[in-house]
């Protein structure tokens, strides 16, 4: 991955993640006895261990990632934090992720047969599911801090409701859709505004994971192809990730 200060990130992102997992358990039960108005010694010992475990490993991540190839470049990022990029890149192997759109796929974000991956009960993925849920953590970051990823993003979601409206396509509230069965669902001539957001914000992912693995390649000296499919991105020009950042980038020893 890099200098060799990046061996452990992989390790200590599993880590981070199965305390978590064990954390929130331990919260829930929390939870649980409250409503019957009980306690739990044991469970509050262990939730705030795991507490202060979780907040040791996250810091180690963030101090790993400082070290990454592409950290001059994603440090300048509004929205990306040191410990969610971290359980982002420690899954990916960049060396194996020879095109973008390998690395799409091998985050889950590829398009199959004109749809996108879904989990289907008996079969076995054919993506990273740790990181495409790490994928939407970050994307959720970058929304909320307004930079030019957000930016992307409202100028995405405008072209669908552009499109959806030129075909006559309604677009409403979820809570506005019709049942069948008991579940909500979209009929023809009709999606919901949050059907709307998320095809929005898979663009963005894509953009993201896109500039991520032309810096990260350029970096490590690897061959790159162009770089970005503009077809499967629906661009008529390509976009830099430079241009993509928004602050200055902050030192390895910040």
């Amino acid at each position: 991955m890099g200098a060799k200060e990046m061996f452990s990130l992989p390790v200590m992102v599993d880590a981070s993640l199965a305390v978590e997992k064990l954390r929130v358990a331990a919260q829930v039960r929390q939870s649980h006895l409250k409503l019957r108005e009980r306690t739990d010694p044991e469970t509050d010992e262990l939730c705030k261990r795991l507490v202060g475990l979780e907040e040791f490993i996250d810091g180690r991540v963030a101090y790993l990632i400082k070290n990454h190839p592409a950290y001059g470049w994603f440090s300048k990022v509004k929205g990306v934090g040191r410990e969610n990029i971290g359980k982002v890149v420690a899954t990916v192997d960049i060396e194996r992720a020879t095109t973008i759109s390998a690395l799409w796929k091998y985050a889950g974000f590829s398009v199959e047969n004109g749809a996108s991956e879904r989990r289907v009960k008996g079969e076995k993925l054919h993506y990273n599911s740790q990181l495409r849920s790490m994928c939407w953590r970050l994307a959720s970051s970058l929304l909320k801090a307004k930079g030019k990823f957000y930016e992307y993003y409202l100028k995405e979601k405008d072209k669908y409701y552009q499109r959806f409206e030129n075909r006559s396509v309604k677009i409403v509230p979820a809570t506005s859709l019709p049942k069948k069965d008991g579940k909500r669902y979209e009929p023809e001539g009709m999606i919901s505004e949050g059907h709307v957001h998320n095809m929005a914000l898979r663009k963005m992912i894509k953009l993201f994971l896109s500039s991520l693995w032309l810096v990260w390649r350029e970096a490590e000296g690897l061959p790159v192809t162009s770089p970005y499919p503009i077809d499967r991105l629906g661009h008529d020009s390509l976009i830099d990730p430079w241009r993509m950042t928004d602050k200055k980038a902050r030192g390895r020893d910040d």
